[in-house]
């Protein structure tokens, strides 16, 4: 072989590729993983900011009705005044809930130690949380509390019923058909935007238990 040949061989010669998932041994898909969780929380914080301009006017709105409710003949205790009030106190709750939200995201701790990240992370995108259970729990029932004045007044205003029964039914129709479809719509969602990250942080979860259960440090 001479040495013109040689030369063309040698430039053919590349260096092995590198999986980027493995590179820097074992703190690279813990790096990956804390990038993408940053993603998502950025993305839902920009999506939630665009949501409260929406739920302030609506909170104002049902405040400015709800005084101007009785402000023209006094203070007047009916089903109309009272739907009113559930809904000012619905829209002003969660107004504050989501400016709560936004405000803490930005807060969140990224290089606390690994167990108690990841413990949190799982928290903040795991489905259903118990914090979230509540709030939705509370909302629903602040709602079926006026809906059941609301039912009351019109069964006896339009059907001259002024029996309780009709009231109890229609008011747990109502509560059956807000939870169904909050529950659909929310594991909709949930599915869209944050099951993977989810599942990928328990993964990484998963990987400490078994280091720690094999003698290995963790970090």
């Amino acid at each position: 072989m001479d040495l013109d040949s040689l030369k063309e061989d040698l430039k053919q010669i590349t260096a092995p590729g590198i999986d980027a998932r493995n590179a820097g041994g074992g703190t690279r898909p813990l790096d990956d993983l804390i990038a993408q969780l940053k993603e998502t929380d950025e993305k839902e914080r920009k999506k939630l900011r665009r949501a409260l301009p929406f739920w302030i006017i609506a909170a104002v709105i049902f405040c400015i009705t709800f005084v101007f409710t009785f402000i023209p003949g006094g203070f007047v205790l009916n089903s109309s005044l009272i739907m009113r009030g559930m809904l000012m106190v619905l829209y002003v709750c969660i107004a504050a809930v989501i400016g709560i939200k936004v405000m803490g995201i930005p807060k969140i701790d990224y290089t606390e130690p690994v167990r108690s990240f990841l413990d949190k992370g799982a928290k903040r995108h795991a489905f259903m949380t118990t914090g979230w259970a509540i709030f939705a729990f509370s909302v629903t029932m602040l709602l079926a509390y006026g809906a059941s004045f609301y039912l009351y007044d019109v069964f006896r205003r339009y059907f001259g019923v002024t029996d309780s029964v009709p009231v109890v039914v229609g008011t747990l129709l109502f509560l059956a058909g807000v939870f169904a479809f909050g529950f659909w719509a929310t594991r909709k969602n949930w599915e869209k935007d944050k099951k993977d990250i989810w599942l990928k942080v328990k993964r990484m979860m998963d990987e400490l238990d078994r280091e720690e259960l094999n003698g290995k440090p963790l970090p």
